[in-house]
């Protein structure tokens, strides 16, 4: 769409912004992160490989781990399948008669995000599960080629109960965000059982989890201060004084045990994740979370 303003001369057209690549949403670490999670695995790979050819009996815990990795392409597609129907066989698909409200906001978003396609590039089907007081969200793989997504029905009481959709929205926003940057390839499932050992899964994960929130800050900026949701539960967090929260936050002294405890952590902790959510409201989306 193009917009107009007014000049001396006349109406002058605008060309609209352009919508952000996957590599201008990607959180500044996400991408070194992987390039180190790689090299790990690869000269693990290589220590294992070298190991089995000198005839070693006992191999060490790292070496395992490099040698599971490289498997999981081939028990990829029986691990999704079942892990799919697992939890999926439990669910509530979401259609246009069921839950037709989420499923109009849903596809809307979809269609805006792109997911017009077929296979990854098609709209992932979006399930509701019992969440069993759990405030959760998640993106993965029902087929090699194919996603979905499933929402807790915790998480869904804010919308139909207290008539906050927004926050639904940035929540499904960040959740196809994964999807539209392949964090949930297989290639990046092959990174997990070295860098797990190596403490590095967590930092991986935490980049991708900044660079979902990221999206969801430019499909959904009003409802990313909804987050607070995570941290407040759910009756509660639209009573919480957003402005009185972030105040509290800066006042609190980030030291060295906080980092440690960040570091650990697979999505940022709250006070580093709301700091980068409250930026978005100044600076726009373009914001780049702390990774410690």
């Amino acid at each position: 769409m193009t917009t107009f303003t007014s000049s001396a001369a006349g109406a002058v057209p605008v060309a609209p912004a352009a919508t952000p690549t996957n590599a201008h949403f990607r959180h500044r670490a996400e991408v070194p992160m992987l390039i180190v999670g790689g090299l790990t695995t690869i000269v693990a790979f290589v220590g294992a490989l070298t190991f089995v050819t000198r005839g070693v009996d006992e191999l060490p815990e790292w070496a395992g781990a490099a040698l599971s990795a490289m498997l999981i392409p081939v028990l990829a597609f029986f691990l999704i399948r079942y892990m799919f129907w697992s939890t999926m066989g439990d669910a509530v698909p979401v259609t246009p008669k069921q839950f037709p409200e989420l499923y109009e906001l849903y596809a809307d978003l979809g269609a805006e995000m792109g997911f017009t396609g077929e296979k990854l590039h098609a709209l992932p089907q979006l399930y509701v599960v019992n969440g069993n007081g759990v405030l959760n969200a998640a993106a993965a793989k029902c087929q090699v080629r194919k996603a979905y997504v499933q929402i807790n029905s915790d998480l869904l009481d804010i919308a139909y109960e207290l008539g906050d959709f927004r926050t639904v929205r940035f929540v499904l926003a960040h959740e196809l965000g994964h999807v539209k940057l392949r964090h949930i390839s297989i290639w990046r499932m092959i990174l997990r059982p070295v860098n797990t050992l190596l403490t590095l899964a967590p930092s991986i994960s935490r980049a991708q989890e900044y660079s979902a929130d990221r999206v969801g800050c430019y499909y959904e900026p009003e409802g990313a201060r909804g987050m607070a949701v995570l941290f407040a539960g759910k009756r509660m967090y639209q009573r919480v004084d957003v402005e009185e929260y972030y105040d509290s936050i800066r006042t609190h002294r980030v030291g060295f045990w906080f980092k440690v405890a960040n570091y650990f952590a697979d999505h940022a902790l709250g006070f580093r994740r709301m700091a980068a959510i409250e930026q978005t409201a100044t600076q726009g989306w373009n914001v780049h979370g702390k990774m410690l």
